[in-house]
């Protein structure tokens, strides 16, 4: 078979074709790699907002912090564990679950009948879990520095983005996993800036002096 030579101008074609796809390739996965920067960093500047500036306001400086619940008849069940708290209250704030103990990082409350779990401090409802062995959970915001959680509800009267003010039944008592030996019972923990701190040393302090310590 005789082999045909192309004309000058077909390679011409040809090579230009060739790099005008090439180019649109780069050009592509240039567009491509912008847009997966653009959204890591738009995403890690939404998480430092989140995180570190005033993107949950503290809703009053002067609001006391108030106990869960509002009813008599509510006693403490298992404490916080507190490593400057003596050898028999450390050990009322060991959680024994599946051969493993752990130590508890809020306040269990119980009582004899289901009782109402209120907001301690105004904020806005961050997020709404059921887990199954912690049970149903509310996390509350008063700030960005200020969190609260109140675990193992029986039932959940808020939603996640709702904004609570202090008193405000958000729940019901209940049980989980992890305590099932109580029926009618609240896990509540606090965090500041991250760190775990015991809710019973804090009750009718302010958010300022809380901030302030």
């Amino acid at each position: 078979m005789k082999k045909r030579k192309l004309k000058p101008f077909v390679k011409g074609s040809i090579v230009g074709t060739l790099l005008l796809v090439c180019a649109l390739g780069v050009g592509l996965l240039l567009n491509n790699q912008t847009a997966s920067v653009s959204k890591v960093d738009s995403n890690f500047i939404y998480v430092n907002d989140y995180i570190f500036d005033s993107y949950y306001p503290v809703v009053n400086q002067d609001e006391k912090i108030i106990r869960p619940y509002s009813v008599d008849g509510v006693s403490i069940s298992k404490n916080f564990y507190d490593v400057e708290a003596t050898e028999e209250e450390q050990k009322n704030s060991i959680i024994y679950h599946e051969g493993i103990y752990m130590q508890n990082s809020g306040i269990d409350y119980k009582a004899d009948e289901q009782f109402d779990v209120v907001a301690s401090l105004s904020g806005t409802v961050t997020n709404v879990t059921d887990d199954t062995l912690l049970g149903k959970t509310i996390e509350i915001r008063n700030s960005t520095e200020l969190i609260l959680l109140y675990q193992s509800l029986g039932e959940v009267a808020v939603k996640k983005g709702d904004t609570v003010t202090q008193g405000q039944i958000i729940g019901k008592s209940g049980s989980c996993t992890l305590n099932s030996e109580v029926k009618n019972g609240l896990h509540f923990e606090m965090y500041k800036n991250g760190s775990v701190i015991n809710p019973e040393k804090f009750y009718d302090k302010s958010v300022k002096d809380l901030a302030d310590n």
